[in-house]
């Protein structure tokens, strides 16, 4: 998928290898080692051993199905093997066990979102942002957010929570981009080449990026800037599919 386009596929799991209180009347060692299995279950996938994770991650719940690490993993893991069913599942008594962790919040609104629950998703990216402490900065939950509603698309609320996050990480990338993206289909073109300049400063560019730079300038009238950003794009890309749009436009 496209660096810029794509959303929040690419963050890595948000979640926390802190152990996890339990009210169960397990003995002790039998804790620990759902623990243990746990927090192996999550290197294995996290080295992309997925069987094995698997493996030690089913351990662990049966070990003690009050772990609610455990199933956080096994969801992530679920969802990852494109088994909604289970990973549902296990979100859902994850939540049960710690309905104040907001990661988990935020780890099931990607996967919400993903199913095309964008009520449920949104509301589950703003418990995280409501749970999250204060020390733990919320603009990656708005961003993921913000990236939900462009898939429903509900566009209106996308760019409300894209500003909110550039109220607090005014140089984030991703953001100033899809700003750019947002201003530029609502035909209000000076502001979406305000927003791309912005982006210009920050990050490199791609052919995604380019393609529209170019399109912002040729709205604006300035073929000079939009020569240079095609040159660009023709240079460094010229096997994408930006570059044959390019090509086909000329």
């Amino acid at each position: 998928m496209k660096k810029y386009a794509r959303l929040w596929i690419s963050i890595a799991l948000l979640v926390s290898l802190a152990a996890c209180t339990s009210s169960s009347t397990r003995k002790p060692d039998t804790e620990s080692s759902a623990e243990i299995n746990a927090r192996l279950g999550l290197a294995y996938m996290q080295q992309g051993n997925l069987d094995i994770a698997l493996e030690r991650l089913k351990r662990a719940i049966k070990q003690n199905p009050e772990q609610a690490t455990a199933h956080h993993y096994i969801a992530e893991l679920y969802r990852q093997l494109k088994s909604p069913d289970d990973a549902r599942l296990h979100y859902q008594l994850a939540l049960k066990l710690t309905p104040e962790d907001f990661s988990l919040h935020n780890n099931y609104g990607v996967f919400l979102c993903g199913q095309k629950n964008y009520e449920g998703a949104e509301k589950s990216f703003l418990m995280a942002i409501s749970s999250a402490p204060a020390y733990k900065p919320r603009h990656e939950f708005y961003e993921n957010l913000a990236q939900c509603m462009m898939r429903k698309p509900d566009y209106v609320k996308a760019e409300e929570y894209f500003r909110t996050v550039l109220e607090t990480h005014p140089r984030m990338a991703v953001t100033l981009y899809q700003m750019a993206r947002l201003t530029f289909d609502a035909e209000q073109y000076f502001r979406a080449r305000a927003f791309f300049q912005r982006f210009s400063e920050v990050s490199t560019h791609t052919a995604e990026t380019l393609w529209l730079g170019v399109q912002i300038e040729r709205k604006l009238g300035d073929e000079a800037v939009a020569d240079e950003y095609a040159s660009q794009l023709k240079t460094n890309f010229p096997l994408a599919n930006e570059t044959v749009t390019l090509m086909e436009s000329e």
